[in-house]
């Protein structure tokens, strides 16, 4: 019994997170269209990149795990919508999907990358 509960509870959280995400990339997507898909990248990657920096300062000091996650998130999630602005106003109609699945598949291999090397990084350098 306590396992059905359980997995209900899983699947409700996982539902809630993919609609808030849906929603938070929907708004945050909204300034690709009106500024400019380069000007939002570039600044989802300064605020994730000071993110990164703060997550093992955060852990130090104290500060909430989540709260530093939540900030991260703030930057990556307009990652996607500008993206796909920038490509659909440098990229010819019959190229865009193959570049999009080249930039999107870029992402994922970023993502092996650096969980392939973080164990590496830690013993070595003692990395937090």
């Amino acid at each position: 019994m306590g396992h059905c509960r359980t997995a209900h509870v899983g699947r409700v959280q996982l539902k809630s997170n993919y609609c808030w995400f849906d929603t938070v990339i929907f708004l945050m997507g909204l300034p690709s269209y009106s500024v400019g898909g380069k000007s939002v990248l570039a600044f989802g990657v300064v605020w994730w990149s000071i993110a990164t920096v703060l997550t093992p300062v955060a852990a130090k000091i104290g500060l909430p795990f989540l709260l530093v996650r939540a900030f991260m998130g703030i930057g990556e999630v307009v990652a996607m919508p500008a993206m796909i602005n920038i490509l659909s106003k440098w990229v010819p109609v019959a190229e865009r999907s193959r570049s999009l699945a080249l930039v999107y598949s870029g992402m994922y291999l970023g993502s092996v990358t650096g969980l392939a090397f973080s164990p590496f990084l830690i013993q070595k350098f003692g990395w937090l």
